[in-house]
């Protein structure tokens, strides 16, 4: 499906879930995690603008999905535990520097690589995957499974349901 086909029916709060090729990072995020989810953010309305609240190596920020749209991308639908709270959460949580969890990426990649536990408690700086997860925990989510540092296709996983639009870039 295509982007502009389903644009209209993504909802705020719901995960969008990245599966990019290229790039070194992505490429590294595929071959650690045996996934093809590469990134999250969630879905934000803006008046007429769709955006994602995502977290990055420059901070935590918007993007207008459309930025999106040359890549595959699923989307997951928000939990019903969220849907009443989670604009406020989402806008709450962007508007305070997150800082960028590259440390986290190594304890992901060592835990995923040679089995190293991962810390009891995230540190504050987040990854993509961790910033979208708390800001859902934050509206109400109580996943039955979630590493303390999720990757993305922990978040996925935990998720529990298959995606309610599976965006391709070359439909």
């Amino acid at each position: 499906m295509k982007y502009a086909d389903c644009r209209i029916q993504i909802a705020t709060g719901d995960l969008v879930a990245i599966r990019k090729r290229t790039g070194f990072l992505p490429v590294l995020t595929r071959w650690v995690t045996k996934s093809p989810y590469t990134h999250t953010a969630l879905v934000v309305w803006w008046e007429d603008r769709l955006l994602v609240a995502e977290s990055k190596g420059s901070g935590n920020f918007f993007t207008p999905l459309s930025q999106y749209e040359d890549t595959d991308f699923d989307v997951f639908a928000a939990p019903a535990s969220v849907r009443g709270t989670i604009e406020a959460v989402i806008w709450k949580a962007t508007g305070k520097h997150v800082g960028y969890g590259f440390f986290d990426l190594v304890l992901i990649a060592l835990n995923r690589l040679f089995g190293v536990p991962l810390p009891e408690h995230d540190d504050g700086e987040k990854v993509c995957s961790a910033m979208s997860a708390a800001m859902w925990i934050d509206a109400g989510w109580c996943p039955l499974s979630l590493p303390s540092i999720p990757a993305p296709d922990d978040v996925v996983r935990a998720v529990m349901d298959p995606p309610k639009f599976m965006v391709r870039a070359d439909d």
